[in-house]
């Protein structure tokens, strides 16, 4: 047997082939993840994009624009210490 700790939903990996766009939207609306089985075993975890960040310890950002307000960040944060 297997923890499935955090886990708020269990999919096969043939769920996820022919319902991606559902499990993902589902994985997005949800506080924790989605668990996905291969032959009866744990696979994979699908999460959110915001639940994953959070994992990482990083600040979520609301909007889709997070990556290229980062790289806009620390490009400027670059760009000043090297004039200096």
């Amino acid at each position: 047997m297997y923890s499935t700790k955090g886990i708020e939903a269990v999919a096969t990996i043939t769920e996820l082939r022919s319902k991606t766009s559902e499990l993902v939207e589902h994985a997005k609306n949800i506080e924790r993840g989605i668990l996905i089985q291969k032959n009866n075993e744990p696979y994979a975890v699908l999460i959110s994009y915001d639940l994953y960040l959070k994992l990482l310890g990083e600040q979520v950002e609301a909007g889709p624009t997070t990556r290229r307000r980062r790289r806009k960040k620390e490009a400027a944060a670059n760009g000043s210490e090297q004039q200096q």
